[in-house]
């Protein structure tokens, strides 16, 4: 079959390989939902026309028919981790009938010393019944985010890092694809090193040792401590809203908590005993000053999330201090101007007083 057949074929096949690029799509979309496989994104493209007359006039292999190309339809999953790779072939491997011989790993090289595209190339068949033709083969790509940027601005570049490249040029290529290397190798070390910390931080809360720095992970265990599950579940009843397990912007309630004095676990809790009795109380008037001065509208939230109860206690914290109304002013205003003001600190001094005032 000549090249102006095998592209005539292609345009009236058009549709029918639309249809398996987006079938596809949506399988893989529903196999990684299913398998708890968190990527970056999912997407397909078609092969346009220009770029499948570039293929077919190329010197080093000729095409008998259509059917022939393996990349008419070409699908991509970027991860954010590289172990999640393994994780996503091994579903493609269980879910698709894979062609073996065509597909290839591009993530290992035979030479330890090289560096540059790295990718897993899988060449599969689609399911008889909605294929357009038994011989139709489609491609799938796995590769990270770290390792699809490479790719676009290899693409983008218009050279590949190979022979045909100037040597210093491939030089330089190689350089920037081993720091990548090391990036995505960084990354899922970083992952596992913050799932360890989680996971001491639980079992330190856990035996009663409450003296643990502040930040977004240790906030995260503290807001499903029993004493603060206690103070959210009460909100929540007051507000009729139910308690979710979503944790209340944790950052936020991490500078908040910070800027009323409380850094670590042990003082966030035992500023939960002393003033977790007067949080009820304190509740509506504080509700109702952010409405009126902070533009806050609780009754347009549907649920409560973990820890919000620890907002209530910082403002206790400061209100509650033996310092002078002033100086609870002045913590007030550091902490609305950081937080809600942008630097603001006219704006953020105003509301302080106004808060200091009515509910001091």
């Amino acid at each position: 079959m000549s090249n102006e057949s095998i592209l005539a074929t292609f345009e009236e096949q058009r549709g029918a390989l639309r249809a398996v690029g987006a079938r596809t799509e949506q399988d893989l979309l529903a196999w990684l939902a299913e398998a708890r496989l968190q990527v970056h994104f999912v997407s397909w493209r078609l092969k346009s026309k220009e770029s499948l007359k570039r293929k077919l006039a190329l010197p080093d292999k000729t095409y008998r028919c259509l059917w022939d190309v393996t990349d008419l339809v070409g699908l991509r999953v970027v991860t954010y981790f590289e172990d999640t790779i393994d994780e996503v072939a091994r579903l493609v491997e269980d879910r698709l009938q894979v062609d073996l011989r065509n597909s290839t790993d591009r993530l290992h090289f035979a030479d330890s010393r090289q560096f540059g595209y790295r990718s897993l190339h899988y060449v599969c068949a689609p399911p008889a019944a909605w294929s357009p033709h038994p011989d139709l083969r489609f491609e799938i790509q796995i590769r990270t985010a770290l390792q699809h940027a490479w790719a676009e601005v290899e693409h983008d570049l218009g050279y590949k890092a190979d022979e045909a490249v100037p040597e210093i040029i491939r030089r330089r290529f190689s350089r920037i694809a081993s720091v990548l290397e090391i990036a995505d190798q960084e990354f899922v070390s970083i992952r596992r090193d913050l799932q360890d910390y989680q996971r001491t931080v639980r079992e330190e809360l856990t035996r009663g040792g409450h003296c643990l720095p502040l930040d977004a992970v240790s906030i995260a265990t503290l807001a499903r401590t029993r004493e603060v599950e206690a103070l959210d579940e009460r909100i929540g009843r007051r507000l009729a809203k139910p308690l979710v397990e979503e944790v209340f912007f944790p950052t936020y309630l991490v500078t908040m908590l910070g800027l009323s004095g409380l850094r670590t676990t042990e003082a966030v809790l035992q500023a939960v005993e002393g003033h977790g009795r007067e949080v009820d109380g304190f509740l509506e008037p504080y509700l109702g000053f952010a409405r009126e001065w902070l533009g806050l509208d609780v009754g347009a939230i549907d649920s409560v999330s973990r820890g919000y109860s620890l907002l209530l206690v910082a403002h206790l914290v400061i209100l509650r201090g033996p310092e002078r109304s002033l100086s609870k002013v002045e913590k007030l205003t550091r902490l609305y101007a950081e937080l809600d003001y942008g630097g603001d600190q006219d704006k953020a001094h105003d509301v302080a007083g106004r808060l200091v005032a009515q509910l001091g």
